[in-house]
């Protein structure tokens, strides 16, 4: 063979085994990329939505009358938070978080009365406005599983819980009774009131890093998780009347939470 069939075979070749060798390096993944070194501090900002889905609310106007249930209404709004926490790189990170909800509304009819009297049939009461908002410090601990057996992935999804405090501000709560007891006014607004319980949550969510390997991670995190964040008690002072209320409008302030995260740590290795 001479030396230009032997450098065009060799051509041939190479132009037949590099796609071959190419096909078989399989592109990288999230799951087979390698993460930043992300131990240590870090920050994290958080944007979500809350969809709030309260037990029956309940009140009783005076001492004689029965205690009144309310179906309220299911409703959404917004939250924002802000935490700081240590990653120890092992499948465990902590965190102390503070989270501001929007603005709830209120509203639900009659749905029971302990008396067993109509809602329909008895000159029972309904609730027709009002608005409130929480406040919460909650301590989170985070696991990534994988993490925790050695993945070393961009992607790492984790399980997530939390125990802290609430404060719940019921800003005002309108009753209304086209015929109450004693001919008082058929619509009062009561005022507000922050009644101050115990939170909690668990959820489950994921972290994707999105910078590459060598600079400043940059980690975004998606959850859905339960909040339950005590209970909630509107205010007793009417804007009409000087009656007051055995028990003002009340419920448990529960709610599904889905996320959007930013976490940046703070110490470069």
């Amino acid at each position: 063979m001479n030396k230009v069939s032997a450098s065009l075979f060799a051509l041939c070749l190479c132009v037949l085994v590099t796609p071959a060798a190419a096909q078989v390096a399989p592109a990288p993944t999230a799951g087979t990329q390698t993460a930043s070194v992300t131990y240590g501090p870090y920050v994290r900002l958080e944007f979500g939505g809350h969809f709030l889905d309260p037990d029956d609310g309940f009140w009783q106007s005076g001492a004689g009358d029965p205690q009144v249930s309310f179906d309220l209404a299911r409703v959404e709004a917004g939250h924002g938070a802000i935490a700081v926490g240590f990653d120890w790189q092992n499948g465990f990170r902590g965190e102390l978080s503070f989270m501001r909800t929007g603005e709830f509304g209120l509203s639900g009819p009659c749905s029971s009365a302990s008396d067993g009297s109509s809602c329909t049939g008895t000159p029972h009461a309904d609730i027709t406005g009002g608005s409130f908002h929480s406040t919460v410090v909650m301590g989170n601990v985070y696991y990534a599983p994988f993490e925790a057996q050695g993945s070393n992935s961009v992607f790492q999804p984790f399980i997530v819980g939390g125990l802290g405090v609430a404060a719940n501000r019921v800003d005002s709560w309108t009753r209304f009774n086209p015929a109450p007891p004693g001919g008082g006014a058929p619509t009062r607004v009561f005022g507000s009131n922050t009644t101050t319980d115990w939170a909690w949550s668990i959820g489950v969510g994921a972290a994707l890093q999105v910078t590459r390997p060598g600079q400043r991670p940059v980690i975004l995190e998606a959850s859905w998780r339960h909040y339950d964040l005590g209970t909630a008690e509107g205010g007793d002072i009417a804007n009409v009347g000087a009656s007051r209320p055995v028990q003002p409008l009340t419920w448990e302030n529960s709610s599904e939470v889905f996320s959007i995260s930013v976490r940046i740590p703070l110490q470069r290795l």
